[in-house]
């Protein structure tokens, strides 16, 4: 009997000096609280609007447009409306000398009157063989006798009104290699017809209401 309660007290001194050890432990963990994190998330860009409507109300594209829907654009027939930025002349050649050949008659179009980039300019080509038939085309003009073409031979009338600064509405086929030779990635334009809507500075022949001045 005695030793039963000796091991019973026994027991419960070493429960007691455990707790303790327990308590003495628990009493000098120290807890450290993290600070709050704050991902750094990029803000939401802004994309800023096309630079260019892709159409204007007449249904005729931008220049940014033809190429924007270049998938159903390429190799049909369309139309354009832009300015007249830069206007090919052949080089002269000095009498006795041999030059280069020159290049078959173009221009360039673009979305703005100023713009100075050229992969957002279009050539449009085509619409003439040589100089010499645009400059012929100008003067039969001036003088008040435009060329007739012979309809019934498929001839077109030579453009005479082409000049940088006109703002141009013209039909051609969209393509990346034109009949004439020249090819772009972004393509070219091959005349068929137009209309100037606004003659810029110096036009080669002056519209009818100035003419009549």
């Amino acid at each position: 009997m005695n030793r039963t309660i000796r091991m019973i007290c026994a027991t419960a001194m070493c429960g007691l000096t455990l707790a303790g050890c327990k308590n003495d432990q628990a009493s000098d963990l120290q807890i450290e609280v993290l600070p709050e994190v704050h991902p750094a998330v990029p803000a939401v860009p802004t994309i800023p609007p096309p630079p260019y409507p892709v159409r204007y109300q007449d249904n005729t594209y931008s220049v940014y447009g033809a190429r924007k829907r270049v998938h159903s654009t390429m190799d049909t027939e369309i139309e354009v409306t832009g300015y007249i930025v830069q206007v090919y002349t052949p080089p002269e050649c000095p009498e006795g000398t041999v030059c280069a050949p020159a290049r078959a008659p173009h221009l360039f179009i673009a979305d703005s009157a100023t713009e100075a980039d050229p992969f957002k300019r279009l050539r449009l080509v085509g619409y003439a063989d040589n100089q010499t038939a645009i400059d012929e085309a100008v003067e039969a003009a001036r003088r008040g006798h435009p060329i007739q073409p012979n309809a019934e031979e498929g001839e077109r009338a030579v453009p005479y009104d082409f000049n940088v600064g006109g703002k141009i509405k013209v039909r051609g086929r969209f393509t990346r290699v034109s009949a004439t030779g020249f090819s772009e990635p972004d393509g070219v334009l091959e005349y068929a017809s137009h209309a100037m809507l606004e003659p810029g500075p110096n036009p080669p022949v002056p519209p009818p209401a100035a003419a009549a001045h």
